[in-house]
């Protein structure tokens, strides 16, 4: 863990951002079915001594205040995707970079030893099972997430 925090910390507001992001999302998305309490509250089981324009009026503002909050809800999810994702690609860039470097490095005897192409495959293997890694963490958190939106 400690070689993933080495390569992560120069990402970490990034991660940060994309954290906030998530955080907007989920509150937007808690607020959905708070409008819609509203609409039924003040409108549909109590509407008081309000006109008929005032009733439709009141729903449509409100019907439209959702549609607001859904999309903006959507668009934060989906620039949190888009941040998480930056990250992820420079992160693996990195280890693939580091992993170059080191080979790089190695004596010419050493390196006669294996072929390029051979090094090249587990530099990108490296590469492509660290991404999934974060992938699939990033996965199973948005997972529990929803888990509990839905409980």
């Amino acid at each position: 863990m400690h070689i993933l925090w080495k390569y992560l910390k120069p990402y970490k507001w990034l991660a940060f951002v994309s954290m906030l992001l998530a955080a907007l999302a989920q509150a937007l998305n808690f607020l959905d079915p708070v409008i819609f309490g509203k609409i039924l509250d003040s409108f549909v089981i109590n509407p008081g001594s309000k006109t008929e324009q005032e009733l439709v009026t009141g729903v449509l503002w409100l019907l439209a205040l959702a549609v607001a909050v859904s999309i903006a809800a959507k668009l934060a999810k989906a620039f949190q995707e888009y941040v998480l994702r930056i990250v992820i690609q420079k992160f693996g860039k990195n280890i693939f970079d580091d992993g170059l470097k080191q080979t790089l490095r190695l004596s010419f005897t050493e390196f006669e030893d294996q072929r390029s192409g051979e090094t090249l495959s587990i530099l990108q293997k490296t590469r492509r099972d660290t991404e999934n890694f974060l992938n699939s963490t990033c996965r199973a958190i948005s997972l529990n997430r929803s888990a509990i939106l839905n409980w």
